[in-house]
């Protein structure tokens, strides 16, 4: 029996990536952020008030919708088989530290972070190349869905184009036809073949209960996340009306959405910013919609280094936990 050895340099090199991805990746994340603050125009923000209590359930809110993202990639995870037992506090400060990886220019620190740092875990590349694919996917559809369902239902949303509206929903119409496992599928083994020249089995792809139990949990993040939106403005603007909360939470809905196509700018700079400001207006004076929109971005890079140094806390407990 003969036994093939990887050539020299194919080591060699795989051996280099192993020992300077992780490092190269924490360094283009604190780079990116870095980046990402500088363009905060603090002139505009002026004197800043704001209702301890909203900001208090603004900030929960939106560190739990993290938390939820983290169950979710895990649910899709092990709906393809993945066995994670003794993993999960190591897959949450996985996903949190591969969430930072948003910060870099071009989508893909997202989804290779997880690959790379979850497969030293033992998990499966195929499944967490599939089940990356399928989150982000599935996370842009579900928000675009949530914010043309909650805009169009509101009679100010003209105030944006009517038609910007009814665009939104044959998006998201064409989003539920992509993913269609007879369609989802087929491209998934057809993209994976042409990068990784492996095929794909059955047992590495999703089924029509995978996807839409992953639609439904998508939905609640979807409610979740811009119940944070909302709650944050009413903390600048306290006589913004609970009347005015399905609105915001579509119009920041849309404004993610919008963000997370834009994979050219690193999480979403500039794109979610002028979404916000345009359709804040319409519930809001100009001022407080500047000065909400400016400080959103300081907060969300907050709240995502707050969600990496939870899930930091959880793995380290839990190994403690282990050891005792």
């Amino acid at each position: 029996m003969t036994y093939s050895h990887p050539h020299p340099k194919a080591a060699a090199l795989k051996s280099l990536v192993k020992k300077w991805f992780p490092i190269g990746f924490y360094i283009l994340v604190a780079i990116f952020i870095g980046v990402y603050i500088s363009t905060i125009k603090w002139d505009q923000m002026g004197k800043i008030s704001l209702d301890p209590v909203w900001f208090g359930v603004a900030t929960l809110l939106a560190l739990g919708s993290r938390f939820w993202f983290a169950e979710i990639w895990m649910f899709l995870l092990r709906s393809l088989g993945a066995n994670l037992d003794g993993h999960r506090p190591a897959l949450f400060m996985v996903y949190s530290k591969s969430w930072l990886g948003r910060y870099i220019p071009g989508g893909a620190a997202w989804i290779l972070g997880k690959i790379y740092f979850a497969n030293k875990l033992g998990v499966s590349k195929s499944k967490l190349a599939v089940s990356s694919f399928l989150e982000g996917i599935l996370q842009i559809i579900v928000v675009l869905i949530s914010a043309s369902t909650l805009l169009a239902l509101d009679s100010r949303a003209s105030a944006l184009g009517g038609q910007w509206v009814a665009l939104l929903v044959a998006i998201s119409i064409g989003g539920l036809v992509l993913v269609n496992p007879f369609v989802f599928n087929r491209l998934v083994k057809f993209v994976y073949k042409r990068f990784r020249k492996a095929e794909l089995t059955d047992e590495d792809l999703p089924t029509h209960k995978t996807i839409w139990a992953g639609i439904g949990v998508f939905a609640v993040s979807a409610l979740v996340g811009g119940l944070s939106y909302f709650f944050l403005a009413k903390a600048f603007v306290p006589d913004l009306s609970f009347s005015n909360l399905s609105f915001v939470v579509g119009a920041t809905n849309l404004a993610s959405a919008l963000s997370m196509l834009a994979v050219f700018a690193p999480a979403g700079l500039g794109v979610r910013e002028t979404v916000q400001l345009a359709t804040l207006t319409v519930v809001m004076d100009p001022a407080q919609s500047l000065l909400v929109t400016v400080f959103l971005r300081l907060w969300s890079i907050a709240v995502d280094v707050l969600f990496f140094g939870a899930a930091y806390g959880i793995e380290r407990l839990s190994g403690a936990k282990r050891k005792g």
